[in-house]
């Protein structure tokens, strides 16, 4: 006895001569036999070759390059806008200080000790142009020179020492800032402050040793009870909103566009009739598997591409900025750089899933219609749905630790994308992604199931339109 072998025959009724009909095709299809016996052959030879005709195409090589190079580029992004803003940023105005000493040596500081407390107490560990004051001193017998500046507001503020009859400090603080808005007299009321309770202390008796331990910063350990409640800066704040919308933007246009791909091939390969061909020596099955996988593989090929070119140059901002800004550059890069790693990671996996979920949805509606010219009404259903997810998105940035945004995040249909806004600006343990991921291909393999019998039923049906009712009959049926 002969094996069985999948045979297609292309029966074409001969409708009599008053039949209307003339022309409609019919397909009669075993696909038992030695297809079925090659399953894993045949899916890996279309899946090869679906691969293959998808990364040689012309468009797939220049939109590869376009986004690996708008990746580049955009990694590079924060440490051009920290660099163009130390260029172009001008220096702050500086508040000239001149001060004035009559009360003489001051809690035994010199004149070179006295300016160096108060250029300390003022500007802190800030110098050079970034220090907001400008400290000199000047003698007593310019004292009424200085006065006048000041009047005619050539100087900013002039602070006189002097001392009372009973030896105490005394200060007169002279500027032409308003009365009603005076920034700067916080700042020397605390200098005057800190200069008369040295100047007190040392002519009680206490020497300058003593002293410096006085007034020496007591050690100091801050606890934060509530973790992760507001104890992060600005910049890490930005990164991670960066990271919560351009992930899911991302996964919304690559399977808006390969999902596209795959419903345009089979209504394709439908249209030209070469479905007859390929289902002589496979079944449908295996051509529904192959294409999704080979398409899903040159999506991959591309985003794998793409998540290496950006690690690669996140991983390169650190040392550029230490050699362009220095050090202590800081921005919303450092935190871009040290968060985007382990997130990317889990963008690869999520934008992987999501396109084999949709894209079984894509190629098995999409197989129930007769001209290629109707797939965009066949992937209508998907393209809403993604919609949808990308619209739960926007709303969730918002509130990502909502009780809709964890409950959504778990729903397979748009999980991809809500896991990452809740991993990257919310909270979220690691079993809630493994639970999310899970669920993901649980759902992908009753897709699987379901588009594998819409796809069987809807190739083998040239020159029909069936209603919905009958596709879930023929599809459901035995």
């Amino acid at each position: 006895m002969m094996p069985k072998k999948a045979v297609v025959t292309p029966d074409r009724e001969m409708p009599s001569q008053n039949s209307p009909e003339q022309g409609r095709t019919s397909v009669v299809v075993s696909t038992s036999g030695a297809a079925s016996l090659h399953n894993w052959r045949n899916i890996r030879l279309i899946t090869g070759r679906e691969y293959k005709n998808r990364i040689t195409q012309r468009s797939f090589i220049i939109m590869s390059i376009l986004l690996l190079i708008i990746v580049f580029v955009a990694a590079f992004v924060p440490t051009i806008m920290q660099l163009v803003q130390r260029l172009t940023a001008s220096p702050g105005p500086q508040t000239q200080v001149v001060v004035v000493n009559e009360a003489g040596m001051i809690a035994g500081m010199n004149e070179t000790m006295l300016i160096s407390d108060i250029n300390s107490e003022l500007n802190g560990t800030n110098t050079g142009s970034n220090a907001p004051y400008t400290i000199s001193v000047q003698s007593p017998t310019s004292l009424d020179n200085l006065q006048s500046q000041v009047k005619h507001g050539k100087l900013d503020i002039l602070l006189v020492l002097t001392r009372s009859t009973q030896g105490n400090l005394q200060f007169i603080y002279d500027t032409d800032t308003d009365p009603n808005n005076d920034p700067n007299l916080s700042n020397i009321q605390t200098l005057t402050q800190q200069l008369n309770f040295l100047d007190v202390a040392y002519r009680q008796g206490l020497t300058p040793a003593q002293i410096h331990d006085l007034v020496a910063s007591p050690s100091l350990t801050t606890v934060y009870s509530q973790q992760g409640q507001n104890t992060r800066s600005t910049n890490q704040i930005v990164a991670e909103y960066i990271l919560a919308f351009a992930g899911p933007l991302l996964i919304y246009t690559c399977i808006s566009l390969y999902i596209n791909i795959v419903a345009s091939g089979v209504a394709e390969e439908k249209s030209n009739r070469i479905m007859e061909i390929l289902v002589n020596a496979a079944t449908p099955f295996q051509l529904l598997a192959g294409k999704i996988i080979g398409i899903g593989a040159a999506c991959l090929t591309q985003m794998a591409c793409l998540v290496v070119v950006g690690i690669g140059a996140l991983l390169l901002q650190a040392p550029l900025q230490d050699a362009l800004l220095g050090a202590n550059a800081g921005g919303f890069g450092q935190y871009l750089t040290s968060i985007s790693i382990p997130y990317y990671l889990l963008f690869l996996i999520c934008i992987l899933l999501a396109f084999f979920l949709y894209a079984t949805l894509a190629a098995g509606l999409s197989a129930t219609i007769r001209r290629q010219d109707e797939v965009q009404n066949a992937i209508m259903l998907p393209m809403i749905l993604i919609i949808t997810g990308w619209i739960l998105v926007v709303f969730s940035l918002s509130s990502p630790n909502a009780t809709w945004v964890k409950a959504l995040s778990y729903v397979p249909l748009w999980s991809p994308m809500l896991i990452l806004v809740r991993v990257a600006v919310g909270t979220v343990a690691w079993w809630e992604v493994v639970v999310s991921i899970t669920l993901l291909l649980v759902a992908i393999l009753a897709c699987a199931w379901f588009a594998a019998r819409l796809y069987r039923v809807g190739v083998l049906m040239y020159g029909q339109r069936p209603g919905l009712g009958q596709v879930m009959k023929l599809a459901f049926g035995r």
